[in-house]
């Protein structure tokens, strides 16, 4: 006696519809959860890029008012800071078409002062709130006095604060630092610049 097989014409069972959904649904959350991934990855990248420009920003406005103070033969760190300074913000006039600085008395975390803007007609970044947006980062420049230290043929990177002519030494430089600070996420991030520009002229 042979066995005859009953073929199924009625279509698929139950089970294989739970398990085509399963699979189905799998794939489908995975992709989305991908895609979401991605999209914040692309988000946070741009952001940094952002406050990774706004802080090399800040360390460009420092030597071009460096290299315009020896252009002019004007004292060389004429205008950057004022006299027992050493916390600033940097900003565009656009009126006198050039960069000023501005002297400021507390650290970022207090500084009402560092908040950056976005104008929204011509796309630039600016501590300026007339007409703009504010946006997430903050920005600070901190300036430590180099000194060259005659005796021992070396220069001296002093503590924010100090100066050079408290300890009788030449003032020969700057080490700038540009501090961006923005909050994403509700977690806080920062990117620090540091450079050192000296009087090397």
């Amino acid at each position: 006696m042979m066995n005859k097989f009953i073929k199924n014409n009625f279509g698929l069972t139950l089970i294989e519809v739970v398990v085509a959904l399963g699979v189905v649904t799998t794939g489908v959350i995975s992709g989305l959860t991908l895609t979401a991934y991605n999209l914040t990855t692309a988000i946070s990248s741009e952001t940094r890029l952002v406050a990774s420009n706004l802080a090399r920003e800040g360390l460009e406005v420092i030597r071009q008012k460096r290299d315009s103070n020896w252009l002019a033969n004007l004292t060389w760190n004429q205008g950057i800071v004022e006299a027992n300074k050493y916390r600033l913000t940097v900003d565009f006039d656009a009126a006198g078409n050039q960069w000023t600085t501005v002297s400021q008395v507390v650290d970022m975390d207090s500084c009402s002062a560092c908040q950056i803007y976005l104008n929204p007609n011509n796309g630039v970044y600016s501590h300026n709130n007339t007409g703009t947006l504010p946006t997430a980062y903050k920005r600070w420049l901190g300036l430590k006095e180099i000194c060259w230290q005659e005796a021992v043929g070396v220069e001296a990177v002093l503590a924010y604060g100090q100066k050079c002519a408290d300890f009788s030494q030449p003032l020969v430089g700057y080490e700038v630092e540009s501090l961006v600070t923005w909050t994403e996420n509700n977690r806080p991030h920062s990117i620090s610049v540091v450079d050192r520009l000296f009087d090397w002229r």
